[in-house]
Formats: structure tokens, C-alpha cells, sequence
């Protein structure tokens, strides 16, 4: 098993001592940090509804709707492990700044081509695609970032706001672009996207970054230090068990809120504006569920319960979502759905970033995205191609059940982790 890395830069015994009490907002460099963030997802996940309902409105296909959806993720899945051990080794100021200006390209690309009225189903395959992979390579860039720039004694609090911040904005997001693409169209949901990468790119130029590497870092090849990574993630049981829940929870679970397009259209027939309002019930959920997480001790056994806490209420939104006759309540089983994955994709992920050495935080992270965004693409595929043979709806039932079922399986996991943690602990007291 790899050792571990030395601590970060830590600041002094005084210097604590004069911290204590202070609240993470009085650290500048998380502020600005969380700013940019913000409106970068933000603009993303506007985007990325965008891109659906134009896939939906030029195929009327559940399939391709699901399909070019699942390209902003899939790379993620193939290429996030290799782009992990990447974000150990390089700069990631300079890295996140070029990710960054190729992202708003692409969009500025999108934009041209929708206000050209010459966007077709080639097109947006080629840059749906393209975005996947520059997403699946800043995902691990990103989630390394947020523990080298504040300060040690909040880094626990930093994560987990940073976490809230994006499955917020995953949630939020598209409610704003279903408003503003009723309103003004799909060029002009591209445009805020390739305008909100510009505020991340001055902060990444200003925020301080102290970067921990391993000394061999760069010496090793690409192949060992995957295993390196994979081999520390499969021999923690935490580890392994929030990676295989938030997989499962993606595949059958996000991967159907990728199909909304379709529910708003075929099922309760209310169009763009029905999706966004169905996207506006999701953003409510996942507030809600912020409340609750801002009650959790920073502890990764803590944020491991609300994992499975959110695979529960995913389950009872989308089962019921299979089930309702009427559009008002399929919003509120959304919002029910949004409170779910929010607490899924903020659990699983600051678990982990709790839980992970420095030296090997961006490739386990990698497989966290490779995980989470894989299962996503995979899902909004597959459920596509199932709901285009057959009912959306009955689709939405299965998925229920199955979270359901691997909502127990992890709490199940739970119960024999800590098992195995208070044997261990009962051990180690009899051999003192």
C-alpha cells in the first residue's frame, strides 16, 4: 500500500492559536475560489441543458437526447484515471487556466453554430464530446485545488462547501437555462457559459496554491501510479463502498434526470418551460439539502451515512416519478430527487477528499469522476435507448427500485465497516 505523502504547508502553533474561532469566509483565498466556482458551474450546467433540449428538439429521441447528454460525461469514465495522475504531477494553476480557456472556446463554437441556425446532430456530437474530455480532465484538476489553497485548520469545511457549491450548481443551473432558453434561445444559453469560464480564469491567476507531490512523482510511470492509486482505494472499505454506491446511484438514478427533456415533452407535454421548472424543483431539493449537510461533523464516517441517507430519498423521488399521473406532482418528486443526489454527490465526494492522502487525492478523485460522470453517461444512454423502446415511466420505476435496493446494500456495508472498526479497536485496547 503507498505511503503516505507529507502534510501540507501547515501554518504554525500561534498562528492556529490566533485562528481559532475564525470562520472559513474570513480565508480569501477560498472566497474567491468559491466565486469562481460558482458561476462557472453555473454557466456549465446551463450549457449542458441546452445541449439536451436541442438534441431533443432536432432527433425527438429519447435515445440520441440520452446519448449526446452522456458525451459530456463519458469521457470521464475512459480518460479520468490517466487525467488523475496527471493532476498529481503538473502545475495546476496553468493547467486549470488552459482547461479553462479551451471549455469557453468550445461554447463560443456553440453559440456561433446555434445563432447560425447551422447546428446539427454531427456537430453536437463532435462538441459534446470535446467537452466531456476537457471535463474530465479539469474535474480531478479541480478537486485537488480546493485542499492546497486554504488554510489546513478549514480544509474539512472547505471541501465540503466547495462539494455543496457544484451539486448545487448541478441542480440550479439548469432551472436558469430552461428560463433563459424559453426566453432568448439556446445561442444565448451558450454564450453565458463561455462568458461565466472568464471569472474562474482571473482567480486561479491570483489565488495562492502550495502543491504537495510525492518525490518520485514525475519519475513513474502513468500505468503504476494508477495502480498505485487503485490499489490504495480498493484496500480502504470506505473508500470502496462510497466509489461503488455513487456509481450505481449515477448510472440509475442521474442518468434519468438527463432524460427531464423528455418527461417535460412527451409526458406532461409543457415544453421548455416545463423543464425548467422541473430543474427549478431539482435547485430546490438541493438547497434543502445543503441545511442538512451543513449540520454534518466534519467526519468521513458522517458524510458516508449521508451518502446512503441520499440514495434513500433518491429512491422514493424517482420510484414515484414513474408513478405520477400529474406534472405538478412529478416537480415535487423531483425536488424530492434533487435533495437525494445532491446528499449522494456531496457525501460520496467529501468522504473521500475527508479521507485521501495528499499524494494520491487527484487520482482517487479521478475514479470518484470516472465513477460518478462514467455512471451518468452510461445511464442517460442506456435508459434512453429503454425508454425509446418502451414508457419513460416505467423506466423511472425501475430506477427507484434499484437505488433502493443499493441504498441497503450500502448500509449494509456501513454497519460491517464499523464492525470491523470497533473490533479492531477492542483489539488494539487488550494488546496495550
Amino acid at each position: 500500500m503507498p505511503t503516505p505523502a507529507p502534510e501540507p504547508q501547515m501554518p504554525d502553533k500561534a498562528h492556529n492559536t490566533d485562528n481559532k474561532g475564525r470562520s472559513i469566509f474570513s480565508d480569501r483565498n477560498f472566497i474567491l475560489f468559491l466565486v469562481g466556482q460558482c458561476i462557472t458551474t453555473q454557466g456549465l450546467w446551463i450549457q449542458k441543458i441546452a445541449m439536451s433540449w436541442l438534441a431533443w428538439s432536432l432527433t425527438g429521441s429519447a435515445f440520441w437526447t440520452g446519448t449526446i447528454a452522456a458525451l459530456n460525461f463519458a469521457p470521464a469514465f475512459f480518460l479520468g484515471p490517466i487525467f488523475g495522475v496527471m493532476a498529481d504531477r503538473v502545475d495546476l494553476r496553468r493547467t486549470a487556466m488552459v482547461i479553462n480557456l479551451g471549455q469557453a472556446g468550445v461554447s463560443f463554437l456553440l453559440m456561433g453554430l446555434s445563432y447560425a441556425d447551422m447546428m446539427t446532430l454531427p456537430w453536437m456530437v463532435v462538441l459534446a464530446g470535446t467537452m466531456g474530455v476537457l471535463g474530465s480532465a479539469m474535474t480531478p484538476v479541480r478537486l485537488s485545488l480546493v485542499p492546497v489553497i486554504v488554510q489546513r485548520e478549514f480544509m474539512s469545511r472547505a471541501v465540503a462547501y466547495a462539494a455543496m457549491n457544484f451539486n448545487i450548481s448541478r441542480l440550479v443551473g439548469p432551472a436558469i437555462g430552461g428560463v433563459v432558453i424559453a426566453t432568448w434561445g439556446t445561442g444565448v444559453a451558450f454564450m453565458i457559459n463561455a462568458l461565466s469560464y472568464l471569472p474562474m480564469i482571473f482567480v486561479i491567476s491570483v489565488v495562492t496554491i502550495h502543491m504537495e507531490r510525492a518525490p518520485d512523482a514525475k519519475s513513474r510511470r502513468i500505468w503504476a501510479s494508477l495502480v498505485d492509486g487503485a490499489s490504495y482505494a480498493l484496500h480502504q472499505p470506505m473508500i470502496r463502498s462510497v466509489l461503488a454506491l455513487s456509481c450505481f446511484v449515477s448510472l440509475v438514478g442521474t442518468g434519468m434526470i438527463e432524460l427531464m427533456p423528455v418527461f417535460a415533452e412527451a409526458v406532461y407535454e409543457r415544453g421548455v418551460t416545463g423543464l425548467g421548472m422541473m430543474a427549478s424543483a431539482g435547485g430546490i431539493g438541493a438547497v434543502a439539502s445543503t441545511f442538512m449537510l451543513s449540520r454534518v461533523k466534519s467526519k468521513p464516517e458522517d458524510f458516508q451515512r449521508i451518502t446512503i441517507i441520499g440514495a434513500f430519498f433518491a429512491s422514493i423521488g424517482m420510484f414515484g416519478l414513474g408513478f405520477s399521473p400529474w406534472y405538478e406532482l412529478a416537480v415535487g418528486l423531483v425536488a424530492v430527487t434533487g435533495f437525494g443526489l445532491t446528499a449522494v454527490g456531496v457525501g460520496s465526494q467529501t468522504a473521500l477528499q475527508l479521507t485521501v492522502d495528499n499524494r494520491l487525492r487527484g487520482r482517487v478523485m479521478s475514479f470518484w469522476s470516472a465513477a460518478s460522470f462514467g455512471g451518468m453517461a452510461m445511464g442517460g444512454t442506456l435508459l434512453g435507448a429503454i425508454s425509446e423502446a418502451g414508457n419513460i415511466q416505467y423506466t423511472a420505476r425501475g430506477s427507484g427500485i434499484l437505488i433502493l435496493c443499493a441504498a441497503c446494500v450500502g448500509l449494509w456495508r456501513l454497519h460491517k465497516i464499523g464492525a470491523l472498526g470497533r473490533r479492531a479497536a477492542v483489539s488494539s485496547d487488550a494488546a496495550q
